[in-house]
């Protein structure tokens, strides 16, 4: 009797916007905008797919622009990224634009002109409580006035908004609240957007009934934490969405043509997303998007980021316009092969060394090493036996004793005609000699894989702007089901995005950014946001995120907590090292003050007084575990005598404890090369983009532990080169 009660509920709530369908033509440009309901939605596809299906003659192009965390008048970005008003008005070219007091130019390589807006809103604003709804109508009102009066290209755009989902009991008292406080301020908002939507002759969508009336149909969960759809929760919410938006049925979601429709959205999603959501925006858009930097060729100074990567931008958008065609030929039954022969060019880059740079090969680094009595440091591997072992980032053990390597030969990030990408590896030791004997890629196609911590059954993967939870289900040894667990980790700069996870003793993971990150993060409790490097702190079996450190940090890449459960951070940019609850207090926002150092610049040298009581990894990376009484000697892992090109082209990071406690840790050459050393047991070595330029791995001792993000110059992409003016080597 309650089951059928609540499902008569349900059938209420979806008739009622039925008064005002939404009537779409050929050729309409869809845009779906929103915080993290929509944002989510490009990552599972069925609403799209099931539009596509049942319009397939329209040929629709569709562009998430979800953005997890924002409000409808809350959008924090890095630096001069572009707005969303810009995303939903794209013409093919350059536009320059006036940001603040600076001149930024913008690059665009297809159409998109947004007629249907889709917006999902509501969500982050509910945690402001009955207090903040008169503040939210009146933003809403705004917001539906102003694209009442807009045009994109394509005449007035057609808005629906949609409110947002209930929060889901998911049955677990112990880690998870009910939902119910929560939903009492979803309520009152979906309350106060159905007002606003009626003022304003704008077709509303409750969502928030429909969703209680699916979840209590629910056999099993339909959202990963109460808030965030699970996929099997995003196929249950589109054909409800669907006919709340079109009036009729939506095509049945186990209809192999929308499986196959699916698939092709898919994959141009992932396209967008590495456009929309690009990596290292602040060298792409922000200030150091505008340096000059020298061409040894011609003996000038002109190149720039933002030239550069701005024009691969505008491939990403090629790619992606080529991949609706395909959605449509799916969608029509019709064959088509994807062809990307039609990308603009690239700008070419010359290096601006004119003189060939020295990289160490294989055992030759060993020569350089300084070591304390009683250690040894023995060569293991190179890529010339495994060729995927390029630039490695952070090392992990897992409980059989293989080493996990997450790779990135791509630094800083994929172009959009890469065709090896990065990857997570997983090599199988030899017990008795330390030598690899086997790798397997555990996961491929990834784009920066700043950092990652093993879980359970499985291991969490940095992949800005989301961190991933992949399992190998079926025993193969590959990754193959993943779930977004956390989403809204911004990527300003690569190279010190999301990076060096690692569990603090309670098991909750710690992991950190840096300068110029704008990192916004959906909770149980509101989002979380943060401006410039912050430590972070997650429970992944309660979805409980924190600012545990928020703090003027530049690049802090490393962490480590002791035999007392005390952690210290390391800045990498000037080497500042710091007691860690000394300033993690709790705060609502802002940042700490300046606080003061415990240990100025350890790494040259290290003072006498700490010698046999930290093993250090020169300024990018402190070593996860500091050895207690008993277990004594140092590591120098700075170059030696090498000369200062040999030694000023390779960084030490990611030390890593194995089982039999011999420490490993990874060596980068700049720009782009790697080395993992072994002490008292083996060493292997991995190479970047260009074989004269190789890396190494030491094996090492006493130990060391927990990995971390790599270390590399401020270099444009691809490029052996620096700012105009700069000495080579500062």
């Amino acid at each position: 009797m309650i089951r059928l009660t609540l499902l008569f509920a349900f059938a209420l709530t979806v008739a009622l916007p039925l008064q005002a369908q939404l009537e779409l033509h050929k050729g309409d440009h869809v845009a779906i905008v929103g915080s993290g309901l929509a944002d989510r939605q490009q990552h599972h596809g069925w609403l799209e797919a099931l539009i596509h299906k049942a319009y397939s003659d329209l040929e629709l192009t569709v562009r998430n622009l979800g953005f997890a965390a924002d409000e409808v008048n809350v959008h924090p970005r890095s630096d001069e990224v572009p707005t969303t008003e810009q995303f939903l008005n794209m013409k093919p070219g350059s536009t320059t634009l006036m940001v603040g007091k600076t001149e930024v130019t913008y690059h665009w390589g297809a159409d998109f002109h947004a007629n249907v807006i889709l917006a999902y809103w509501g969500f982050n604003e509910s945690f402001k409580g009955e207090a903040g709804v008169a503040d939210f109508k009146k933003a809403l009102d705004e917001y539906l006035k102003q694209l009442a009066t807009a045009d994109y290209g394509k005449g007035k755009p057609h808005v629906v908004l949609l409110s947002p989902i209930a929060h889901e009991d998911i049955k677990d008292a112990v880690n998870y609240p009910d939902g119910s406080a929560n939903n009492k301020n979803l309520a009152l908002y979906t309350a106060a957007m159905a007002e606003v939507a009626k003022a304003n002759a704008v077709p509303f969508v409750d969502l928030f009934a429909a969703s209680q009336a699916l979840y209590a149909g629910a056999t099993k969960p339909l959202t990963i934490n109460g808030i965030h759809l699970s996929d099997a929760g995003d196929k249950a919410l589109a054909p409800v969405q669907f006919k709340a938006l079109f009036g009729k049925d939506a095509p049945s979601t186990d209809d192999p043509y929308v499986a196959k429709i699916r698939e092709a959205v898919l994959e141009k999603n992932v396209q967008w997303h590495h456009r929309y959501r690009t990596v290292d925006q602040y060298n792409i858009f922000g200030q150091r998007s505008r340096i000059k930097y020298a061409d040894a060729v011609t003996k000038t100074n002109g190149i720039d980021n933002a030239m550069v990567l701005g024009a691969e931008l505008a491939q990403r958008d090629v790619k992606t316009v080529n991949r609706d065609k395909a959605v449509w030929a799916v969608a029509q039954g019709k064959s088509h092969e994807v062809s990307d022969d039609n990308l603009p060019p690239v700008p070419a880059v010359a290096p601006n060394r004119p003189e060939p740079v020295l990289y160490l090969k294989r055992d030759e680094s060993l020569k350089h090493l300084s070591t304390p009595e009683g250690v040894k440091v023995d060569y293991i591997a190179s890529e010339d036996e495994f060729p995927d072992l390029i630039n490695p980032v952070q090392m992990n053990f897992d409980t059989r004793g293989r080493l996990w390597v997450a790779v990135w030969p791509n630094y800083p990030e994929t172009t959009p005609t890469t065709k090896v990408f990065d990857k997570l590896l997983v090599f199988d030791i030899d017990p008795a000699t330390g030598k690899f004997t086997k790798c397997t890629t555990f996961l491929d196609g990834l784009n920066c894989p700043t950092g990652f911590q093993l879980y359970k059954d499985g291991v969490l993967v940095m992949q800005s702007p989301d961190m991933w939870f992949v399992r190998d289900t079926d025993g193969d040894g590959k990754g193959d089901w993943k779930e977004r667990i956390v989403h809204g980790l911004d990527a300003a700069d690569s190279h010190h995005e999301t990076n060096s996870i690692c569990y603090e003793p309670g098991g909750a993971l710690y992991f950190s950014d840096g300068v110029f990150h704008r990192t916004n993060v959906e909770t149980l409790k509101g989002p979380v946001r943060n401006v410039n490097g912050a430590i972070y702190r997650y429970e992944p079996r309660t979805s409980r995120f924190d600012r545990y450190v928020p703090y003027g940090f530049a690049n802090p890449h490393g962490r480590v907590f002791d035999y007392w459960g005390n952690d210290i951070i390391t800045d990498a940019t000037g080497n500042a090292n710091y007691f860690g609850p000394a300033f993690s207090g709790h705060l609502d926002s802002g940042a700490h003050p300046k606080m003061r150092e415990f240990w100025k610049r350890p790494s040259r040298p290290l003072p006498r007084r700490l010698a046999g009581h930290v093993l250090e990894c020169e300024r990018h990376r402190l070593p996860g575990h500091l050895p207690g009484e008993g277990e004594r000697g140092r590591l120098r892992l700075e170059g030696g005598d090498a000369g200062a090109r040999a030694a000023a082209n390779r960084r030490h990071q990611g030390p890593e404890l194995p089982p039999q406690r011999h420490g490993r840790c990874a060596r980068w050459f700049d720009l782009c090369h790697g080395l993992v050393a072994d002490a008292d047991r083996p060493l292997a070595a991995s190479s970047a983009r260009s074989k004269s330029r190789p890396s190494a791995w030491p094996h090492l001792s006493p130990h060391l532990s927990k990995p971390s993000v790599a270390n590399a110059q401020e270099d444009p992409r691809r490029v052996n080169c620096e700012p105009a003016g700069v000495a080579q080597g500062a």
